[in-house]
């Protein structure tokens, strides 16, 4: 009995499905009319998709034969006109995306992007593309009219990071080199010695003119040769003052260069010499 009744069940509910395909698939007068109606309104508003769907449905062999004309005959002549975009999703290494899930203007578009085109409406429109471990993206687009595949490619997550060669690192000097401020100071030292060299020898001259000079001049007589050695001794020991002088100046200022001198060369240092004088300029 149970079986019976369950064969009756299945029975009816199979024809009530199929009722329901037959309903869709043969339209009845009135909702020809009312698709060919609609169909007007949808082309008005630009709305392309929607006046093709409409036009299929009175474009029915049910349908009156003079609307069923009408219908087909536009048919083509509007899916020539709407658009169709294919994209194409990449992640941050440029690998494809498949799993996307599109959207357009609220509207799901597709739950997956497989290389085929869509078809949209013309006009400005904003898509939002959305995949699993990603923040979504959202793209503002205006469609030409009769646009036919055009190409779009939508990056989702960040870009990998450029793979290349590390810069090499910047050499740091060497603390056994020496700086531009050093070598001055080396040079600054070689006139230090110079000019120290030169008051010992002249020190000396004076001083063995000097004697000679007391020679020549007994019990404070001083004959021509021993007043010619006096002035030669006053001038030697001049010029064995000034060398000390300068030696000594120039060897303090190549203590200072040196001791104050830094791993990065950055000094401009002018040295200057004159009678009996030495000037330095410095500046780090």
């Amino acid at each position: 009995m149970r079986s019976g009744l369950h064969t009756v069940a299945i029975t009816i509910l199979a024809g009530l499905a199929l009722g329901e395909r037959l309903a869709l698939a043969d339209p009845t007068v009135a909702e020809c009319l009312a698709a060919s109606d609609a169909s007007a309104g949808f082309a008005k508003d630009h709305k392309l998709r929607a006046e093709k769907a409409q036009l299929l449905v009175c474009s029915a062999p049910t349908c009156p034969a003079e609307i069923r004309k009408d219908c087909l005959g536009h048919v083509d002549e509007v899916n020539g006109e709407i658009p169709t975009i294919i994209f194409e999703a990449k992640n941050g290494a440029g690998a494809d995306l498949n799993a996307v899930k599109v959207t357009m203007d609220g509207e799901v578009v597709t739950q997956k992007l497989d290389g085929t085109a869509l078809s949209v409406d013309p006009g400005e429109h904003s898509f939002t593309f959305e995949t699993e471990g990603q923040p979504s993206v959202t793209k503002v687009l205006t469609v030409q009219q009769s646009q036919k595949d055009r190409h779009e490619v939508i990056l989702l997550g960040p870009p990998a990071a450029p793979v290349g060669p590390s810069p090499a690192p910047t050499p740091e000097p060497s603390s056994a080199g020496m700086g531009t401020q050093r070598v001055i100071a080396i040079a600054t030292g070689g006139v230090a010695l110079v000019g120290i060299g030169l008051g010992a020898a002249f020190g000396g001259i004076a001083m063995s003119d000097k004697s000679s000079a007391e020679n020549g001049c007994p019990n404070n007589r001083c004959t021509q040769a021993g007043s010619s050695k006096w002035s030669d001794a006053v001038t030697a020991g001049n010029v064995s003052t000034v060398g000390f002088i300068v030696g000594g100046v120039a060897l303090a200022g190549a203590a200072t260069l040196w001791f104050t001198a830094h791993r990065t060369p950055a000094a401009s240092v002018q040295v200057g010499f004159g009678p009996g004088m030495m000037q330095m300029r410095g500046r780090w």
